[in-house]
């Protein structure tokens, strides 16, 4: 990047350069002139806060965006740089001080787009330019280079994604890497995602434990909404790292430690990486595998699942001896937001509801696959009854099942051994199936649904009503 954003003189003054790696001719043709009217923010340490703006265009060799020279170094250099840890650490401390100034104002994240002023750069020492993010990520594809994306988070805004960037700095500069190395940029979002790093206390042996809390946390997955408050965040590390962070020395967040706390702390990091790369590999192949049961598979799930349950059940499969007609078909409906398809197969003969039972088959075993993977979780699919007597509002579980359901007798002949009957309702299904089995950190969208009137004969097969056959027509919602 130094070779793409530098120093160079015009009309007797320094100035601040962008190379766009553009020739003139492509660079009109891309219409970038647009990008001289993005300003930067220079945000000094007392909380003043001013516009740089761009002075215009000139060719040398390619096009370069210039504007007024800023001195100091690079944010992203200086971390990278092992010489300078306490210059590095003093200028995070600086942009975290600046990223608070601005609160919920718009700056660019990547620790390339930032510049903190040293002692003879013309302002303050500790002021921070927070460079236009578009004109350095035209320079970073000039150069065909990442921007530092593992300090990003590919989810979070505002203050709740700068405490992540700054957290992700600080770890790099404590335990001398990213919290985050993934070079294939989906793994990297994903093992962003779910916090797949090493503690940083085990990262960094000796570290203060309470600093070492807030960045882990920071860091970590977000459980469930409102888990996040960035500022705070911000600002305890403000409270850590003092008034007076210019000065202060790395190694003073160090404690020192014994030759056995050191054999213990290396042995504790060997079974966190061992057992958290085990549970990775589970759960990203669970996943991979539940969107292929939950598709294409569905059939040979529902029939693994059918499998699974009589052989572990046999003893106790559900019965309808003495039930009438009516209880028999309360029964079956109830079933299916029940996920209890031994029930339905119970209350039905000559293939009559196959598709229904096949289908609550796939959301059972969907739901003992997310049950497993986090068995304290609250259950992943809720009884769409239940989730109509408590008010139908938005739920972290999807929604599925029957509802207001009414039936009525349209052909007597229990002495004949046939009945009909007709049986109205409502169908709710999720509006997706999630590709991530995770917990959902927000509300899951409102289910759709299908109002369906089924025409049911039931049969007596050896002393016990069944329903033989159903002929259904629906309208979907």
């Amino acid at each position: 990047m130094a070779r793409r954003i530098f120093l160079f003189e015009t009309g007797g003054r320094a100035a601040l350069g962008f190379d766009t790696g553009l020739d003139a001719r492509a660079f009109a043709q891309a219409r970038l002139a647009q990008l001289i009217a993005e300003p930067g923010l220079i945000v000094r340490p007392n909380g003043g806060v001013e516009a740089w703006n761009a002075s215009g265009a000139i060719e040398q060799g390619t096009m370069a965006i210039w504007g007024p020279a800023f001195l100091g170094d690079c944010l992203d250099t200086l971390i990278g740089d092992s010489a300078r840890l306490d210059q590095a650490l003093a200028a995070v401390v600086s942009w975290i001080r600046a990223r608070l100034f601005l609160g919920e104002r718009p700056a660019a994240l990547m620790p390339c787009a930032a510049i903190v002023a040293g002692t003879d750069a013309g302002y303050p020492a500790g002021t921070v330019f927070f460079l236009p993010q578009t004109l350095v990520l035209r320079c970073m594809r000039a150069e065909d280079l990442c921007g530092g994306e593992w300090y990003i988070h590919p989810d979070r805004t505002g203050l709740d994604a700068a405490a992540f960037t700054a957290s992700a700095m600080l770890y790099r500069i404590f335990a001398g890497i990213a919290p985050f190395t993934a070079t294939d940029l989906t793994v990297l979002r994903q093992d962003i995602r779910e916090g797949n790093f090493t503690p940083l206390h085990l990262a960094a042996p000796g570290i203060d434990g309470r600093l070492a809390a807030i960045i882990d946390q920071a860091l970590g997955p977000v459980k469930k909404t409102g888990d996040q408050n960035g500022a705070a965040c911000l600002n305890r590390f403000l409270e850590i790292f003092g008034p007076e962070s210019e000065t202060t020395a790395r190694d003073s967040f160090f404690r020192p430690l014994s030759e056995t706390d050191r054999i213990s702390l290396a042995k504790e990091k060997e079974q966190t990486v061992k057992r958290k790369g085990i549970a990775l590999k589970t759960r990203r192949f669970v996943m991979r595998n539940t969107a292929i049961i939950a598709g294409s598979l569905a059939a040979l799930a529902a029939a693994i699942a059918i499998g699974y349950s009589v052989a572990q059940s046999r003893a106790a499969l559900p019965t309808t001896a003495g039930m009438e007609p009516f209880e028999l078909i309360g029964h079956y409906y109830n079933a299916i937001g029940e996920l209890d398809h031994q029930m339905m197969e119970a209350c039905v003969t000559r293939n009559a509801g196959k598709d229904d039972i096949n289908m609550v088959a796939n959301f059972f075993v969907i739901s003992r696959i997310r049950q497993a993977y986090e068995p304290n979780a609250s259950p992943p699919v809720v009884s769409a009854q239940k989730w109509k007597e408590t008010g139908a509002l938005p739920a972290e579980a999807q929604v599925f099942g029957v509802s207001d359901l009414q039936v009525e007798e349209i052909r007597a002949g229990e002495d004949s051994g046939e009945v009909r009957y007709r049986a109205v309702y409502t169908l709710w299904l999720p509006e997706q199936e999630p590709a991530d089995i995770a917990p959902p950190a927000e509300a899951a969208p409102l289910p759709r649904s299908i109002q369906y009137t089924d025409e049911l004969t039931l049969i007596r097969k050896r002393g016990n009503w069944r329903i033989s056959q159903i002929n259904r027509s629906g309208l979907q919602k």
